[in-house]
């Protein structure tokens, strides 16, 4: 009865938000999609949260998309020129571009879009430590862009999918605070957002963007012609998994992107398509506050590291074995800049567990119940929460497990006051698999103490070895800092790793053109044919 009514209340916001619409909307050109978590917040800059940067490419565009190669590629941008000193860039936009409120996107959008973005993402403050000018042009039509010395990640950076996205915005918007969220989500996207529909907890909905002028190349990635082929998206809140698959099954639904895993081999029985759009998956990470005792201590983090067995996490997260692999990896299992470098032996072992116990001792822990953030929201994150608290008993840890729900603990993990003031000590998340393996793009490896991702590491030396990394002169000397990154970071241990997975969306027979990216829900592209 629970799960009939909660499914009732579901289709029902979703029929509230259809009728919203000034004329009725054929079933076949509405997207009902459920993402993995609720959208509570909005400004792709403030934010690293999955969900946000989804959203985010819902409405806004980028000048480069990356391809299903990961390789950058023009994207509001018609062409680009750099000076043969790799000093000076040159970029032009294509025409058509327009913001959702009839105003052309000019230079000026850009260069402002760029400055609040390069405040705040790990690429774009190297990158404005040595910019030397970024002029628009008196026409609107492109701007420069002068370096002090050349960066090598230069469009990797400004294609970059997840983290802070360089997403473009009208530039009055863009002069918001670096970090203070926005107030208004105003893009020039293939999908415009539907504030007034906006219900935090239930329902987003987007409209398809009709003036929006796509690229002429075929779609790949977030690349190419992102040509919108319904008229509404509509992102449902259902925070209980049963309910989404019978919701799917019953054609009630198009697209889960994380059904729970429990409910696969069902899906499939049932003709639901099971899809990986994330070839890198997702690593996992638990997150310490380094400025509250105990994990101000480097100790106190190293016994964390040493105690953790990763298996015994993933088996409680995942029935199949399929789905996960033990990566004690920073920069991901499978990427290039792969590396066990530094990593001690036998993580998670009885013989582990004791350094640990007496690395806990040497760091002053007073036996203060540690604050575990636990989002129950989302079934394999919450497992793995209850399985850290119990191997963190067994070498001495007390434990104060609260939950919450998972976009409430992406809220207050940026709160600094002291864990006994409503802060925290420990929160477990998962990173998009493409960002992670970036040593730069990797923001919770970033160690620049207030300006670090929530946790606030705090290592000169470390940072220095993640900012000389785009500044390498030639591949040996990328892996060398690659390798001395790595070692760092099992001294610093900025984070965690409990392993990585691979998590498939289930999505309806009759939906077509679904794109990879990885971490990223992507609605343009997607074709529904009538039932």
């Amino acid at each position: 009865m629970i799960l009939r009514l909660a499914r009732a209340a579901a289709l029902a916001a979703a029929a509230m938000a259809s009728a919203a619409t000034a004329q009725p909307v054929p079933p076949e050109r509405i997207l009902r999609m459920v993402p993995n978590a609720d959208l509570q917040t909005l400004d792709p800059i403030n934010t690293t949260a999955g969900v946000v940067q989804s959203h985010a490419h819902m409405i806004y565009d980028q000048l480069f998309g990356r391809d299903a190669n990961q390789r950058p590629q023009p994207q509001m941008v018609r062409d680009f020129a750099v000076s043969s000193d790799a000093l000076t860039w040159t970029f032009a936009l294509r025409d058509g571009l327009l913001f959702h409120d009839g105003a052309p996107v000019t230079a000026t959008d850009v260069v402002a879009s760029l400055r609040r973005w390069g405040a705040r993402d790990p690429h774009g403050r190297q990158i404005m430590a040595i910019t030397e000018a970024m002029e628009a042009s008196a026409d609107g039509k492109s701007f420069t862009w002068r370096l002090r010395r050349p960066y090598g990640l230069m469009l990797d950076a400004l294609s970059k999918p997840a983290g802070n996205m360089p997403a473009i915005m009208p530039a009055r918007i863009a002069a918001t605070d670096p970090f203070t969220a926005i107030t208004e989500t105003i893009g020039s996207g293939p999908f415009v957002f539907s504030r007034d529909e906006w219900v935090p907890g239930s329902r987003v909905v987007y409209r398809r963007n009709a003036a929006y002028v796509p690229r002429a190349e075929p779609a790949s990635g977030t690349a190419g012609g992102k040509v919108a082929h319904v008229d509404r998206v509509e992102w449902l809140n259902i925070a209980n998994a049963q309910t989404a698959v019978l919701a799917l099954i019953q054609g009630e639904l198009d697209y889960i992107e994380s059904p729970g895993v429990d409910f696969l081999p069902m899906l499939q029985r049932r003709g639901m398509r099971i899809i990986r759009t994330n070839t890198l998956g997702a690593p996992g990470m638990i997150r310490m506050n380094h400025i509250h005792p105990p994990f101000n201590d480097a100790r106190a983090r190293q016994a964390l590291m040493l105690l953790v067995n990763q298996e015994e996490i993933l088996q409680a997260m995942f029935p199949d074995p399929a789905l996960y692999q033990v990566c004690h990896a920073f920069f991901v299992c499978g990427s290039p800049q792969e590396s066990n470098a530094g990593v001690p032996a036998g993580l998670g072992s009885p013989a582990a567990r004791e350094r640990a116990r007496a690395l806990l001792r040497e760091s002053g822990y007073d036996g203060t119940p540690i604050v575990i953030m636990d989002p129950t929201d989302n079934p394999f994150v919450h497992a793995a929460t209850l399985v850290l608290a119990q191997q963190m008993q067994q070498v001495g840890f007390r434990t104060d497990v609260q939950a919450l729900d998972f976009a409430s603990m992406a809220g207050r993990r940026a709160n600094r006051r002291p864990p006994a003031e409503g802060g925290w000590h420990i929160g477990l998340t998962f990173w998009n698999g493409l960002g992670a393996s970036d040593p730069v793009g990797n923001v919770p490896m970033q160690a620049s103490c207030e300006r670090a991702w929530p946790g606030w590491p705090c290592d000169a030396e470390h940072q220095a070895l993640i900012d000389a990394f785009p500044y390498a002169a030639n591949d040996a000397e990328r892996q060398r800092i690659l390798t001395a990154l790595h070692e760092s970071a099992y001294r610093l241990v900025p984070y965690v790793p409990y392993g990585q997975w691979y998590l498939p969306s289930a999505i309806r027979p009759q939906l077509d053109g679904v794109l990879a990216m990885p971490g990223i829900i992507i609605a343009w592209n997607i074709r529904k044919a009538a039932r």
